[in-house]
């Protein structure tokens, strides 16, 4: 019984250990169970040996024999350091495909791939992080929340009620400032992934402020929709979670192209009407549009707004996932974190809008 199996010659390229009948084999062997490495030396010159490299991918030297490099072990792909199902393409959720890493080119996503499988040990995020850094930012929302009542008390002692018999004048500045800084902040987030403890902050404490001001507002023009939409935010959360986890959503590449793409046109859309109402607040053109948005057709829209921030928030769900399904550093906790709050209020938001607008037209 020979474990040297010397079927070429023996020329110095491999260490074998193996015994045979004739008793303990110290040549060397190309072909044989060897425990070093190959150095691409083929019979005395310099060329890459056939058995090192196969299709142009890396080998680390595994085959199913023993330790040599095999010619047939691993083709079209990288061996051990790359052949994991988390870098597998594929869209079933379960890895790094082009559902999640490959579907849409924006900033946050390719940072995302840049440093999938980066953590270690205890630098690996992990749902427990996801949720305390979510509890974190719903808390920053709730002190930008209280702020409001707080400084409305104080306004409210010594300050002139505007035209519109709301706010005060003082607290109109706060909330444009709060927009623009939150604003700010969500772009920052978007381009610097690692800076979203601190502008995912300011985000949330000036939202908390910004909301709480569009929800008063409402409140004093129709009764009991902010618990009417807090109710109806919270059943679509929980109806999305339940469907996603089931399988029953799936975030595709497709479904991540089709979302985004829409919210992009929404917004482009949004931000054309505003300059022009801007600019000419009385044209015939704007006139019609608001005739429109106040009526059934503005419905159909407010619901379409609703799916849309559904949409978004079942993305967001699939990027916490798989922010921890891919091993991703602590620090990107922060980031799918982040993008559930921000999920979350644009769904309110939109959802109280829908309700106004069925109030409307009763």
């Amino acid at each position: 019984m020979n474990f040297t199996n010397n079927n070429g010659n023996n020329n110095g390229n491999g260490f074998n250990n193996g015994y045979n009948n004739n008793g303990f084999n110290q040549g060397y062997n190309n072909n044989g169970f060897n425990q070093g490495y190959n150095n691409g030396y083929n019979n005395g010159n310099t060329q890459f040996n056939q058995n090192m490299f196969n299709n142009q991918n890396m080998n680390n030297g595994y085959n199913q024999g023993g330790f040599g490099f095999n010619q047939q072990q691993y083709n079209q792909q990288y061996n051990q350091q790359f052949n994991q199902p988390q870098y597998a393409n594929n869209t079933n959720g379960q890895g790094v495909g082009k559902s999640f890493m490959d579907s849409f080119a924006n900033p946050r996503i390719r940072s995302l791939r840049k440093h999938a499988g980066e953590g270690v040990g205890d630098d690996v995020s992990t749902f427990q992080g996801l949720a305390a850094k979510t509890i974190y930012f719903v808390m920053v929302f709730a002190l930008g929340l209280a702020a409001f009542f707080i400084l409305h008390n104080v306004f409210s002692k010594n300050s002139v009620i505007t035209d519109g018999g709301l706010l005060y004048q003082q607290e109109y500045v706060i909330y444009i400032g709060a927009l623009v800084l939150a604003l700010i902040s969500g772009i920052v987030t978007a381009f610097a992934p690692k800076a979203t403890a601190f502008f995912g902050t300011v985000y949330c404490v000036c939202m908390g402020y910004a909301v709480t001001v569009t929800s008063y507002a409402y409140a004093q023009q129709y009764k009991g929709i902010v618990y009417e939409a807090l109710g109806l935010t919270l059943l679509i959360i929980g109806v999305l979670t339940v469907l996603y986890s089931k399988g029953v959503i799936r975030v595709t590449g497709r479904f991540r192209k089709v979302v985004y793409t829409t919210l992009i046109v929404s917004l482009i859309g949004g931000a054309i009407f505003t300059i022009i109402y801007l600019c000419a607040p009385n044209s015939g053109f704007v006139r019609s549009i608001i005739e429109i948005n106040n009526g059934p057709i503005g419905i159909l829209f407010a619901v379409i707004g609703v799916a849309l921030a559904s949409a978004i928030l079942t993305i967001d769900f699939d990027n916490a996932a798989q922010t921890v399904q891919q091993g991703l550093p602590k620090t990107y906790e922060w980031v799918a974190s982040f993008s559930l709050i921000t999920g979350v209020i644009y769904l309110y938001l939109k959802v109280l809008q829908l309700l106004a607008k069925i109030q409307n037209n009763k």
